[in-house]
């Protein structure tokens, strides 16, 4: 498979949390958010919000003073988080890792989904996660997608992938994936695919405008 400019198509999105949509896509929420009903954080060096949906439920500011450094995953997430926040250059645990090993050692806590890859545990020492809220399946959402006419799927998160995949909402689709982990589930799918340069929604449909089966 190659990527050229073929013009537009349908570009569905499938995701698990709100956010922009951009003009020349379809945005499908597959799951949704169930808070955790208690959250104990702790202290340590490094606080990481590993996504904008975390900002929502977690007042940031109000435990900022106890960590050296906050990094927050993406622009996005920057931007809920309203701190002055260190930003992977890779918007994902890939980029994290990438990051947090460039850092002085010291404990991370990092405030995620429940659903969230093993990637940054098992890369990096001194990591406690700390789950702000878990995702589960949203029937009304896979309902939409599945009587959607669309050329190509891109794909949010691992999760995502699970719930599209068990669903058939790739089937007979170009897909195209968001993140290497993402890309990691997809592949133990047995889900061709491709994996968009940029892991940000708006630079995946873009990609995904430009490929050609």
């Amino acid at each position: 498979m190659s990527a050229v400019d073929s013009g537009k198509r349908v570009v569905l999105v499938l995701r698990a949390k709100d956010g922009p949509c951009p003009p020349n896509a379809v945005c499908v929420k597959v799951a949704k958010i169930k808070p955790m009903s208690a959250i104990n954080i702790p202290d340590g060096e490094y606080l990481v919000v590993m996504s904008a949906a975390v900002a929502d439920l977690v007042d940031i500011r109000k435990i900022s003073a106890r960590f050296k450094c906050i990094i927050c995953v993406g622009p996005s997430t920057a931007a809920a988080v309203g701190e002055r926040c260190i930003v992977p250059r890779r918007y994902d645990s890939y980029g994290l890792v990438e990051l947090l090993r460039s850092l002085r050692p010291g404990r991370v806590i990092v405030l995620r989904s429940a659903k969230g890859n093993s990637i940054l545990r098992s890369s990096v020492p001194n990591v406690v996660e700390v789950p702000v809220y878990d995702l589960e399946e949203d029937p009304d959402g896979i309902a939409t997608a599945r009587n959607i006419d669309a050329d190509v799927v891109v794909v949010a998160s691992s999760y995502v992938a699970e719930i599209a995949w068990s669903h058939g909402l790739l089937n007979k689709r170009l897909v195209v994936a968001i993140g290497q982990a993402t890309s990691e589930r997809l592949r133990e799918l047995g889900v061709s695919h491709y994996v968009s340069p940029v892991p940000l929604i708006k630079d995946a449909v873009e990609f995904a405008n430009a490929l050609r089966p």
